[in-house]
């Protein structure tokens, strides 16, 4: 209505001036009402990322399958572990944890994720920090929110972070600083004497041009520039953003604290910049072009305006991203912390032991999920676990590797007590085949426990998960080389637990008594039906269910 309104006066008023006077009040209203309106959309769009974000975190509680983020590009199933716990893809526990805002932060959880390397210190502080976290509810949520609203902006920093290292080639540079400042003053002053000598205008024109043309030998390099930094620019402007929601907090953790000096100081520089490279972007515009570089050479001010901000703030950049996606990664085990407050936090040692009391997979629901303790390293550092088919000896194997990795990140564990050292990780679990290196399941498996006794004799403490080793060969070779396997691991600087069908193996434990203890999950028959309790008893299993269950399902003929 206001357009049409503004339309008529306008008409109008060119037969009757009177009615040219109500114009400028009614275009006030009209940009406010278009700025309003701006923010109301905003202000939609955040709410919306919020009920979104309440909705998945209630259907996270309810352990069903949620929209979060599930990391299927961080997948690598030959990674040292990260496949064999199911760390990424669909109902992971990447997807499980996973609340970051960008997608730095999750680069960051990711990575946390497959490479546990914090120093007992660093855990300390990263697990005070947490808890901190833990209590903020409408800053994680909000800084979900807005990070949802960054996706829109697809920001590889590769070329962002290529820039930084560049040379400037405007600012600096003698000749371009005095045809930045000189020309335009001569220009400028042929036209205020236009003003008052109209037959100067023509000269006006060639010194116009003349800048123009000066300014045309550098659009290249001054196109390719802005078309590298507007790549970032949107993205940037909405870190600004988080910068700022971040600079808004109190905290008492010393690594909150420093996050958030790094954010007071970066929100108002990274919006600095974006308005830089808005400014450059400008010179796309035909009469801002023409004029701009007629008169003023636009293109080198705001080139050596956004070259000048590399100098002063190019190198913090890269600290306050790397920053930036630290603490917003913390902000995933935060949300675990709040969801689930009962978790404990891992304690560290420095005696090769890992224990802890009622553990559970995170992932399996809390009315299903069977907790069970556990103690490794105190004194017998091999754990043979037997058990049926079903009987839960895998899952159990995940969830030690899934609490190790949680508490090697300073979150907490799915557990009422856990402690560990922090010693490498490594599975053997699912491996996978290669057709591209001609390689069998078999080899793959072979290669993966090479790789691990290699670590060992490099002198690595590390934690060993196994589940059914070598696979791939007969009973008896495959009892004898697990059996020569263990021997060789019981010696090394290792806590092992290996998973396996076959109760042979459990004499191990009589001939190396304070170095092998035995463990088991047992099924049972009764009634016609198997059923399991998934906890964890000592000694050797003593029950089978294979051919129960292939008579069972009429796969061969039950018993008379």
């Amino acid at each position: 209505m206001l357009v049409i309104l503004i339309g008529l006066l306008g008409y109008v008023g060119f037969s009757n001036p009177l009615f040219f006077w109500p114009l400028p009040l009614i275009l006030v209203v009209f940009i406010f009402l278009i700025k309003r309106q701006t923010v109301l959309e905003e202000k939609k769009k955040l709410l919306f990322f919020y009920e979104k974000l309440n909705r998945e975190e209630a259907e996270g509680l309810l352990f069903k399958s949620t929209g979060f983020s599930e990391g299927s590009s961080f997948l690598d199933p030959h990674h040292a572990y990260a496949h064999d716990l199911d760390l990424f893809g669909m109902d992971s526990l990447f997807q499980y944890l996973n609340r970051c805002g960008t997608e730095l932060g999750e680069a960051r959880l990711a990575r946390d994720l497959k490479k546990l390397n914090y120093s007992v210190e660093e855990l300390k502080g990263r697990q005070e920090a947490i808890r901190e976290l833990g209590t903020h509810l409408e800053f994680r949520q909000h800084i979900w929110t807005l990070g949802k609203q960054i996706r829109e902006y697809t920001f590889d920093q590769t070329q962002l972070l290529n820039w930084l290292s560049e040379k400037p080639f405007i600012l600096g540079k003698s000749v371009f600083t005095i045809l930045r400042w000189g020309l335009p003053v001569v220009t400028l002053s042929m036209l205020a004497w236009v003003v008052y000598d109209i037959s100067r205008f023509p000269a006006l024109i060639v010194m116009m041009m003349m800048q123009i043309a000066i300014a045309g030998m550098q659009a290249k390099q001054i196109g390719d520039l802005q078309r590298k930094l507007s790549k970032g620019k949107e993205a940037l402007s909405n870190y600004s953003l988080i910068f700022e929601q971040l600079a808004k907090q109190k905290f008492e953790s010393n690594l909150m604290k420093h996050h958030h000096q790094m954010a007071v100081h970066a929100y108002e520089k990274v919006d600095e910049f974006s308005k830089l490279v808005n400014a450059l972007e400008s010179r796309m515009n035909p009469i801002a072009m023409m004029f701009g570089n007629g008169l003023f050479l636009y293109d080198f001010h705001a080139v050596s305006r956004v070259e000048k901000w590399r100098e002063q703030y190019g190198a913090e950049l890269p600290l306050w991203l790397e920053s930036l996606a630290e603490w917003d990664a913390l902000l995933s085990p935060a949300t675990l912390h709040y969801n689930y407050p009962n978790y404990a936090f891992a304690e560290f040692n420095s005696v090769n032991n890992i224990s802890g009391k009622s553990v559970g997979h995170p992932l399996i629901s809390n009315k299903e999920r069977v907790a069970n303790d556990f103690n490794l390293g105190n004194p017998a550092t091999v754990m043979l676990i037997t058990g049926a088919n079903m009987a839960g000896k895998s899952t159990f194997l995940r969830t030690l590797g899934v609490n190790y990795v949680l508490g090697g990140l300073g979150s907490p564990v799915c557990a009422t007590e856990w402690s560990m050292p922090l010693i490498e990780l490594r599975s053997g679990m699912r491996t996978a085949d290669s057709l591209q290196d001609h390689q069998s399941y078999f080899y793959a498996e072979l290669y993966r426990l090479q790789s691990i006794m290699q670590d060992l004799r490099l002198d690595k403490p590390t934690f060993i998960l196994l589940d059914e080793i070598l696979k791939g060969t007969n009973s008896t070779d495959k009892q004898a080389g697990s059996r020569e396997l263990i021997k060789q691991l019981k010696d090394l600087k290792a806590l092992v637990v290996l998973a396996t069908h076959d109760i042979a193996l459990g004499d191990l434990e009589s001939q190396y008594p304070n170095q092998v203890i035995n463990a088991c999950f047992e099924g049972n028959i009764e009634n016609d039906q198997l059923t399991f309790d998934y906890t964890l008893h000592k000694g050797v299993a003593q029950k089978a269910n294979a051919t129960f269950l292939m008579q069972k399902m009429g796969i061969i003929p039950g018993k008379g």
